[in-house]
């Protein structure tokens, strides 16, 4: 058995399972944590004005690395199907090709955003010194593009290459020393926006080539090789990852819509409500996203070495697991909506009634949510692009923008109201494309049968 795909032959299903779903969701939650002290940090050291100048920039920083997060995902979704049909040349080759390729997209992107990049903060209305902040935060992380993007994609690789704690381990050093990096730079040294940039783009280029050191082993079953650039690999790897990066636009976009609907509808105090909910869906999404995200090489691994009775069982774990997640996260909202008071304990007593009940109606999303994120990891990790775009669509902005109109009816209990029937929606559509899967499934199945026989 080799070493590195041990872990995903382990006979006991449940404890490799848990092994990596475990690794995988401490991992993003060190990342979510991360984000979170970084805003805190800007706030306190730079001001209101610094931190809505890096929150003006943050949109087009989360569309520079949507590309990268594409063809991470997207390859190494392949990458790991070649590995469990032992296609290890093909393997290879996928796995330099695409590293290449991030770093000549990224090249592209970096040089024309930097050139541009005023224009666009421009446009988002941004002028004076807010402007000029934003831009000297947006510019380093353009400048520093083909270099700092590649973090977004190499935590696949090693995964899929085994290495699933060393991928915890970086993650959760990358997250410490960005933000003591950030507290040095900008408490002592004292810069200006662009070194809360600085801290994380060097962050992310360092813990980059510490990621790359196993590759370089001899024992590593994971080369660089001669890359192919085949046009059918490239359509491949944007399918497979499509449903990440549309999954980033479209949320992006869908934030901007309803922070726009909120401001004219309940002023300030509706605004800090919404980004009350996403602070805290931060801690819970990262965990349910980890472990999925985590389980996709291991499932597409199997599935290519044609087990299929062990990926049956590793789905079923997913989706049970983060069943018992979800529903731990609704009760622990529902019954303590005053977990608020962390981010409006200094806001009106207005501010503190709206974003309480806000969680009490936002807690019943959680009731859902586990369908999509199990559903869209499965559909992603045995390469059926289509299925995960059409529920990261869903989830993400198509349901949102169809449910919004609730908000004419309901005022802010409509857009409350809006994450939890947008979730059950995606959970109906999610079952049924896994009814139409398994159902195709059983007739080629048959058919396979029928043949043998004759």
């Amino acid at each position: 058995m080799d070493t590195n795909y041990a872990l995903f032959e382990e006979k006991n299903i449940l404890k490799m399972f848990f092994k990596i779903a475990i690794l995988g969701s401490i991992g993003m939650l060190a990342s979510a944590i991360y984000q979170l002290i970084d805003g805190i940090l800007v706030n306190i050291f730079l001001g209101s004005q610094a931190f809505s100048a890096i929150n003006l920039a943050f949109p087009f920083i989360i569309l520079l690395y949507a590309i990268s997060d594409m063809i991470g995902v997207g390859s190494s979704v392949i990458t790991a199907i070649k590995l469990g049909q032992k296609k290890q040349e093909e393997a290879n080759s996928i796995f330099t090709s695409s590293l290449i390729l991030i770093f000549i997209v990224n090249f592209i992107i970096g040089a024309i955003v930097s050139i541009f990049s005023k224009n666009l903060l421009s446009l988002m209305g941004a002028k004076g010194q807010l402007l000029e902040l934003a831009n000297q935060y947006l510019l380093v992380y353009t400048l520093t593009l083909p270099l700092s993007s590649y973090i977004f994609a190499v935590d696949n690789y090693l995964r899929i290459s085994g290495h699933i704690k060393m991928s915890m381990i970086v993650n959760i050093s990358m997250s410490i020393f960005i933000v003591l990096l950030e507290l040095f730079i900008l408490g002592v040294i004292k810069t200006s926006t662009w070194g809360s940039a600085f801290a994380s783009c060097l962050g992310f280029i360092i813990f980059t080539i510490v990621s790359f050191i196993p590759f370089f082993k001899k024992t590593s079953k994971l080369k660089f090789s001669k890359p192919n650039f085949d046009f059918s690999l490239l359509i491949t790897i944007a399918k497979n990852g499509g449903a990440t990066f549309f999954s980033n636009i479209a949320a992006r976009l869908t934030a901007i819509v309803f922070n726009f609907v909120l401001l004219s509808k309940g002023g300030e105090d509706a605004v800090s409500s919404y980004g009350v909910l996403m602070y805290i869906d931060g801690f819970i999404q990262p965990l349910l996203y980890g472990m999925n995200d985590a389980l996709q090489p291991c499932i597409g691994y199997n599935y290519g070495a044609n087990q299929i009775k062990r990926v049956k069982k590793i789905v079923e774990l997913c989706f049970l697991s983060s069943f018992i997640l979800c529903l731990i996260g609704f009760v622990a909202l529902i019954s303590f909506p005053q977990i608020s008071l962390i981010f409006t304990s200094s806001g009106s007593t207005n501010l503190q009634d709206m974003a309480k009940l806000a969680i009490i109606i936002f807690s019943f999303t959680y009731l859902t949510r586990w369908i999509s994120f199990s559903s869209q990891g499965f559909f992603s990790a045995i390469e059926k692009p289509l299925a995960s775009i059409i529920i990261s669509l869903g989830i993400s902005i198509v349901f949102p923008m169809i449910c919004l109109p609730l908000y004419l009816v309901l005022d802010l209990n409509g857009i409350w109201l809006n994450f939890p029937i947008s979730s059950l929606l995606t959970g109906i559509i999610c079952a049924i494309l896994l009814f139409i899967y398994i159902k195709k499934k059983k007739v080629l199945t048959l058919k396979q049968d029928l043949n043998l026989k004759n």
